[in-house]
This record gives structure tokens, sequence and C-alpha cells, in this order.
């Protein structure tokens, strides 16, 4: 089996980006080189010893010394090499000194079945001259099960290809964490901690991570493990528990109701011992707080609500975990009822029960579904008519008292940071939905 032997094949840029250059943050990119062994998404192994050349991208404190020690560690996406934890908590981490690092994992056979360009092969496209060169093998494998196809996709299919463009991901992502902590080339990373993160299919790439032993098989020369936690976000938790490891799994509500998949999810339960939290955002899409949700479109008013400020107290959490031994806090999950429509309570306003309360379901004035009809990963805003509105709070003050107190509930239950509680209180008047 293809173990450690990777190497540095050199940092082929420093970047000072505008956005990072206002944190102190500078943004390197490393080429990294090996072999490895490939892999389906059963874990059953293809091939031994294959090259391999791919790149990651570091994001580290320029000055040393305000590197915190912990870093997060993440597959970059397979559409567009999206950089998915980045963009939901990446401001929290520069202001908190954290490293992040995006590994280049997928090779380009998933867009090549819906048409685009995905993995290496948009590196490619990009810049011939520079990427060229990247090898990330591609092997031809076809479900071995196919589920009930329902309204839009065969959900088994879905995530089997999704896998199978990384056949070598695993063992890379054990390399470039190897590297990350005893290369010299890399000492100013001051990387003491690693947390694998990622969302939705970059989550599922860690889950399988994790089941197929990959956590317990790569150690470092003193048996300590490679990660120390992992933050897996709108994907399923993995069935394996790391007794060495904290797991955070976050849901939102449309993978408890199955918006994507013809399945359903429940968060895993709290668990000390081993370290584990389970946590279900209610209200959210799939797709939370992205920036590019635009509203109104199509008629539909989409959620585009602040979720990404709860993942960054969440995160926030893990890392104390880790670092302090303090242990994370308790969420009550989405309250189920097998015998109603998509098998959650709601209450009278059709917003779920349970889960994170956010302060805009603490003081609706809308509805929040986790699909829109328009597309199965955004979520859809229904505003209350103005009569509603009027009878639920008489007064203005009525409805900011209730949403402050949401806000400072989040905060005692550890679920938002003081630097985004201004942000969300002025949320209230801002950001308000309007019937388009």
């Amino acid at each position: 089996m293809s173990v450690a032997g990777a190497t540095l094949a050199g940092r082929v840029a420093l970047n000072e980006p505008p956005e990072l250059r206002a944190h102190g943050y500078v943004e390197e990119e490393w080429f990294v080189a090996g072999t490895a062994d490939a892999f389906d998404p059963d874990g059953v192994r293809i091939a031994d010893d294959v090259p391999y050349l791919t790149r990651f991208l570091l994001r580290r404190p320029a000055e040393g010394s305000r590197a915190s020690g912990s870093l997060f560690l993440e597959p970059l996406h397979m559409i567009g090499e999206m950089p998915a934890t980045w963009a939901s908590v990446g401001d929290w981490m520069m202001r908190s000194g954290h490293a992040w690092v995006g590994v280049s994992v997928h090779n380009s056979s998933f867009g090549e079945l819906y048409g685009f360009a995905g993995g290496i092969e948009a590196l490619k496209q990009q810049d011939q001259e520079r990427y060229g060169p990247l090898r990330l093998e591609t092997y031809h494998r076809p479900p071995r099960l196919r589920s009930y196809p329902g309204p839009s996709t065969d959900s088994f299919a879905l995530t089997w290809t999704m896998a199978m463009a990384h056949p070598q991901g695993h063992p890379i992502m054990a390399d470039v964490a190897q590297l990350l902590r005893t290369s010299p080339e890399l000492a100013a990373v001051a990387a003491q901690r690693i947390y694998g993160c990622g969302a939705s299919q970059t989550a599922h790439f860690w889950s399988l991570f994790l089941d197929h032993g990959w956590h317990e098989l790569r150690r470092l020369s003193d048996g300590a493990p490679l990660l120390d936690a992992y933050g897996l976000v709108v994907s399923a938790a993995p069935a394996h528990r790391p007794v060495d490891a904290v797991l955070v799994n976050v849901l939102s509500e449309a993978e408890v109701v199955g918006t994507i998949v013809q399945s359903t999810m429940t968060a895993p339960p709290d668990s000390d011992v081993p370290r584990v939290r389970g946590i279900e955002l209610a209200g959210a899409p799939h797709v939370i707080g992205h920036d590019q949700v635009e509203r109104p479109v199509d008629d539909h008013l989409h959620t585009k609500e602040p979720y990404q400020a709860v993942l960054k107290a969440i995160f926030h959490a893990l890392d104390r975990w880790v670092r302090e031994g303090i242990a994370m806090p308790h969420v009550p999950l989405i309250a189920r009822d097998p015998s109603s429509v998509d098998g959650i309570v709601r209450d009278e306003h059709g917003n779920a029960v349970g889960g994170v309360r956010v302060p805009w379901l603490e003081a609706p004035r809308a509805q929040y579904l986790p699909r829109c009809a328009c597309g199965p990963t955004l979520g859809e805003v229904v505003p209350f008519a103005p009569e509603k509105t009027g009878r639920l709070y008489p007064n203005d003050a009525d409805h900011e008292r209730r949403w402050r107190r949401a806000v400072d509930r989040l905060v005692e239950d550890r679920l938002l940071l003081e630097h985004d509680v201004e942000p969300l209180l002025q949320l209230r008047t801002s950001g308000e939905p309007a019937a388009p």
C-alpha cells in the first residue's frame, strides 16, 4: 500500500489578495507529488502506487506570531474548485489566526458526465502552462447499486460518481496532512492541530475517509493521529466514530427532510466519549448563506439568512474542544413527526420546531422552506401577509424584543460569537424579506 512518501514539488506562487492582505494573511500555492493507491467508493482497491501530481492552496497569517496553531484542511469541491468551508467561515479563521489549506483531489470524471470542466481539468483550462502537468488518474467503475430515480436523480449513482472523481483522494489528503505536520518547508504554517472540514460533497469525502479507516491507518511517527477533528456540514455523518478525534456533523433542514437525495438524514447523537456532536439548522437550505443567491429570482424569495454566523460559532467551539478540552454545547435536534408530510414538527407558521433557534424563526415574519420549487439546493422564503405580521407584533418594539432575546440566547448557548451579535441585530431591519 502507498503510505507517506509524498514530496513537495515546489511553491509556485505567493499571493496577497486584497481580502487577505486586509487581515494580514498571505496565500501560497504548492505542488505535491507522490504515489497513492486508488479506491472505489466502497473502499475496494482499484490500483496500487499510482503516481500523482496535484496542488494545494495555503492561507496563513503573514506573521508567524499571529498563528493560532490550528489548521483547517479541506478538499476543494469538484465544481469549480470551490472552497466551501473557507467561503462560509474564512473571515472568522483570519480573525482567529487559523490557517486553511484547500487541496485539489478531483479528476475530471464527474464534470465529464454532466458537461462541465471539473476538478483539475478546470485548472488546466484556466492556465494550461501552470497546471498542465497535474495528474490525478481516472477510473470507470459503474455504481454497484441503482436506487429508485425519484423526481430528479438516482441518489446512489450520484454519490458514487462523485466519489469516483477522487479515487486517490484519501491517501493524497493524508500525504498533505503529514507534510503540513512535518515538512521544514512548511514550518511557517505552525500546524499543531489539523481539522478536516467540508460541506456537501467535500464533507462526504471525509465521511468515506473515516469509514474506510484512513484516520487509524495513517499516523504520525509517535502514533498520534494526523487529524484532530472533523467538521462535516450538510452531508450525512460517517458510521465510524474515531476515538481520538472530535466529530461534528451539521445538517440543514434540507438534509433532514431530503430535498436532494431520496432519503432523510439525522445528525448523530451527542457523545463525550467518543467526542461527537450532531447539530441541525432549522429553516436552512442545503446552500447556506451563499453570497451568490439572489432574491427575488423567478418570483421566489430565496433563503439568504446568515446561517454561517452559527457555523463560525460551531467551528470556534470545535477548536476549543480540541485545544482546551471544553466540550461543545448540546443542541436539540429538529423535532420529528412521522405522520407529517415531511417528517418534522412545524409550528403554526409552518416553520420547523427544534434545532438551532435563529432569530428569524423565533421572531418570524415569514415561513422558511428548506427547498425552493425552482431547485433542490435553495430554500424559499414566504413572507407573512401584513395583516398577520400586525397581529403577531402590534408594534415594532414587540418584534425587536423577541429578536434580541433570540440573539442573546444564541450567545448564551455558544452558538453565536460576540463579533456577529451586532450584524444579527441589524439584520432585523436591514435584511427582512419583502414580497417580490
